[in-house]
């Protein structure tokens, strides 16, 4: 049995009722059950390839009089199922051979568990200042351990009436605005609670073990299609591919900050626009969610990451000297007047030269997620086509700025930016 297996628990995995209703019933202190009424529905399908959630409703009989119990809760389920299923609807151009397909699957089992793990000790670090930021509240946790190698899950506070924004749409200037600001405020509490002494967060080097399911030549494969999908995007995609052997193996988001003599801030990590839960009515932001590439590092990271994945290219442009200090005016009103891990001038620097590296972890896997989405047969095509520029609009900009960005950032101060094993034998030899 393996995380890729279907079980026979909820959502076909390893997670059974019994178990969940045992763990709310100990974290809850209630003795009350759930009903025969109990029900789940699946509310991540493409939204996530790392686990599966369930909105489940609960239907409790034998509580007693008084006791607040939920009627609904998320339970997010770590699961490489969506991955598999991911893998099953790639249109051929886009499939990798069966070597890199067994290796990337063996070290997905590991991944899936480090992940997930991190992301309990996330949300327990956030709780020290939960009900100050949007991210949700936990009822329980439940860690991978050498006993349990199945049933990793957290139990989550379902917010009603919320969506999540696909990377084939957009979010508005004023909604990234918005969570540039709930970025800095994040930075800010994080700083005021001792991030610095966690030191789990420093030893993530979550992008290390992404390159290693990969060498150059499949890295540009990933990329290669979006020529055959639209030609007038064939230079600004060729100048990236010609330049994936200087960033192979970047580690250089979570390790700047100490290159480069800042303070370290919790990190998301993943905050592209799925990660992120909207207010269907309001259109407000109401949540940053999944925090399982948590790590050190600068809040830069994650707006470059929302700001890639959910807008288009012109609003990104022409927003993001605004959308930073945004950032950087909500963290320094929740510090209060404490000592800033960076000055705005810093800010704007590390913003330019993470960029690069920034971009190469999510153009590539831009298409797949946009083709994992179209492969409904029942989507009509002109709205798999109106989808399509919404997606190469952004890998345009995406691919562009990477070029430029590079070029800008070789006159700069030079850092070390791959894995040691990863790097060329002479830079090893030189100490550099």
């Amino acid at each position: 049995m393996s995380l890729q297996s279907v079980a026979g628990g909820i959502l076909e995995t390893h997670v059974t009722w019994e178990h969940v209703e045992q763990r709310l019933q100990k974290e809850l202190k209630t003795s009350a059950r759930f009903g025969k009424k109990k029900s789940v529905i699946h509310i991540g399908e493409g939204n996530g390839f790392l686990s599966r959630i369930g909105l489940i409703t609960c239907d409790w009989e034998g509580a007693k009089e008084g006791e607040k119990l939920p009627e609904k809760f998320a339970l997010k389920m770590a699961s490489a199922l969506a991955s598999k299923k991911m893998e099953e609807t790639a249109p051929d151009m886009m499939k990798l051979d069966l070597e890199t397909m067994k290796k990337m699957w063996d070290y997905l089992e590991i991944f899936i568990r480090d992940a997930h793990n991190a992301e309990v000790k996330a949300y327990q670090f956030i709780k020290k200042f939960a009900d100050k930021v949007a991210v949700p509240h936990y009822f329980y946790t439940v860690p991978f351990s050498e006993e349990n190698k199945l049933t990793g899950c957290l139990a989550l506070e379902y917010l009603e009436n919320t969506r999540i924004i696909h990377v084939h749409q957009t979010l508005s200037v004023a909604q990234v605005t918005a969570i540039a600001r709930e970025i800095g405020k994040i930075q800010g509490l994080s700083i005021l609670h001792g991030v610095e002494k966690e030191e789990w967060l420093g030893e993530r080097d979550v992008y290390t073990g992404f390159w290693r399911n990969f060498t150059v030549d499949v890295f540009s494969q990933m990329l290669a299609p979006v020529k055959d999908m639209e030609a007038s995007m064939a230079e600004s995609v060729d100048a990236v591919i010609k330049l994936i052997p200087e960033y192979f193996g970047s580690n250089l988001a979570t390790t700047i900050h100490k290159q480069y003599g800042v303070r370290p801030v919790l990190v998301n990590g993943d905050l592209w626009s799925a990660n992120v839960l909207v207010d269907t009515e309001t259109e407000q932001i109401r949540a940053l969610i999944d925090w399982q590439l948590v790590h050190h590092g600068t809040g830069v990271e994650d707006l470059l990451r929302i700001s890639f994945s959910g807008m288009s290219t012109k609003d990104r442009r022409e927003n993001m000297d605004a959308m930073l200090e945004a950032m950087y005016e909500s963290m320094e009103e929740t510090l209060q007047g404490a000592p800033a891990p960076y000055s705005r001038e810093q800010m704007r620097d590390l913003y330019e030269l993470v960029l690069p590296h920034a971009g190469y972890f999510f153009a590539p896997v831009a298409m797949p997620l946009f083709m994992s989405v179209v492969a409904n047969p029942d989507m009509p095509e002109e709205e798999k086509v109106e989808k399509k520029v919404v997606v190469l609009d952004k890998i345009r900009g995406i691919c562009e700025d990477i070029v430029t960005f590079h070029k800008k950032n070789e006159s700069k101060r030079k850092f070390v930016w791959k894995a040691p094993e990863f790097m060329p034998k002479e830079e090893k030899e030189n100490g550099i």
